[in-house]
């Protein structure tokens, strides 16, 4: 960055208008997320409630990294959806205090609960866009 460049960051927990955050980040030039799982192969497994977070990675913003840590990485597409219905949906439950069965059960049970945080479901394993979406492996477990 050069030393004048203004840096505007959004942050969906200090806002009151969290909507308005979700639709500023479509015309970001940086997005920062995670991914509820990466295969081996190196698609992107991922949960919304929203949306917002998986339509930004899909479309929108000049670019996209996306901060993986070691936890995140499986062996397929079986081992991802295992994973987001046995650990990300219940721990991301449990920690926004959703009143759902995978935070008593431990694992997902496809309820209809308007709690519900998987909503939509999408599966990213290409980018058109050459240099859009980097992928930051952290040598260490990060995040659920």
């Amino acid at each position: 960055l050069e030393h004048n460049t203004k840096i505007t960051y959004l942050d969906r927990y200090h806002t009151e208008d969290v909507h308005e955050v979700f639709r500023k980040a479509f015309s970001a030039d940086v997005y920062i997320t995670s991914t509820n799982a990466l295969t081996i192969s190196g698609k992107l497994f991922n949960v919304d409630r929203n949306g917002n977070r998986v339509a930004a990675m899909i479309y929108g913003p000049k670019k996209v990294i996306v901060l993986a840590g070691i936890n995140k990485i499986v062996k397929d597409d079986e081992a991802a959806i295992k994973r987001i219905q046995t650990m990300a949906s219940p721990a991301n439950c449990l920690r926004l205090k959703q009143d759902t069965p995978c935070t008593k059960t431990g694992f997902c049970v496809d309820c209809r609960s308007d709690a519900r945080l998987c909503a939509s479901h999408v599966v990213q394993d290409y980018c058109h866009i050459e240099d859009r979406i980097h992928v930051i492996i952290m040598m260490k477990e990060a995040g659920y």
